[in-house]
């Protein structure tokens, strides 16, 4: 089952750079048994997901993210650039800010399925603190709007949870393991593709790809065998894919919005 694109687009920056591990207690939101489904920690920010009983961060129908930004942009700019990023070749793709000013953004939007990606509706808060950017956001896979109960009930949940999980100043600090593993000297060898192998994979799992024009390796980042390696393909059609390599070979693709 493929990711939300909403989902792709918020842990792009985790993705480019080396992470590790953290641990934080997990909030009852609504209390139907959230749990940590992944947790992913580097010098710049961490990003905690969680899912319900019976679902993963591969397969779910409902998921809480939360986001910690350690050096914040505008609030302004990142949630045009999101907008913008989202609605991009969807013409189902419907936008409202609910309220928003000099530190806190509130948002919604929903679509029928785009880009591949499943239909979605999300509500996000976005907070500015002195010590860095707090995003928490709810998605389900529905098509349409949330229902009115649904939304009021996670909109009221978003007010009064914390800004997000575990304090900021536990991020990695320089010459601290994870800190270190941000150099590219540090990091695990990878296995090399051409770029005519990468295209012949990403057809393989079902993307469009009529020739590959170049591809370069972006980073690595945790993966259950091992650090995957990420490679960014351009194809002869103009789309562009982050590809995920486990270190047995194995691969699993998401298209790049234009």
């Amino acid at each position: 089952m493929k990711p939300h694109l909403s989902m792709w687009i918020a842990g792009t920056l985790l993705l480019c750079a080396p992470s590790t591990s953290v641990s934080a207690q997990t909030p009852t939101f609504d209390g139907r048994g959230w749990t940590v489904g992944n947790q992913q920690k580097n010098a710049n920010e961490s990003l905690t997901e969680y899912v319900l009983p019976g679902q993963t961060v591969e397969d779910w129908k409902e998921l809480v993210t939360s986001t910690v930004f350690y050096q914040p942009v505008p609030l302004d700019k990142l949630v045009e650039k999101l907008r913008s990023s989202l609605a991009s070749g969807c013409p189902s793709f419907v936008w409202n800010v609910i309220r928003q000013d000099e530190r806190t953004a509130v948002y919604e939007f929903h679509d029928a399925g785009c880009g591949g990606f499943e239909a979605t509706s999300e509500l996000d808060r976005v907070t500015i603190e002195k010590d860095g950017m707090y995003r928490l956001a709810y998605a389900a896979k529905v098509k349409g709007p949330l229902a009115p109960a649904r939304r009021k009930e996670w909109l009221e949940i978003l007010s009064q949870v914390p800004l997000a999980e575990g304090p900021v100043g536990a991020r990695p600090q320089p010459g601290t393991p994870a800190a270190a593993n941000a150099d590219s000297k540090g990091a695990a060898p990878f296995k090399k593709f051409t770029t005519e192998q990468l295209v012949a994979e990403i057809r393989r799992v079902g993307w469009a790809c009529p020739a590959g024009v170049k591809s370069e390796v972006k980073g690595q980042t945790p993966g259950p065998e091992g650090p995957m390696t990420i490679w960014l393909l351009e194809c002869s059609n103009g789309q562009k894919y982050a590809v995920l390599v486990q270190p047995s070979g194995a691969i699993s693709a998401f298209p790049q919005q234009q």
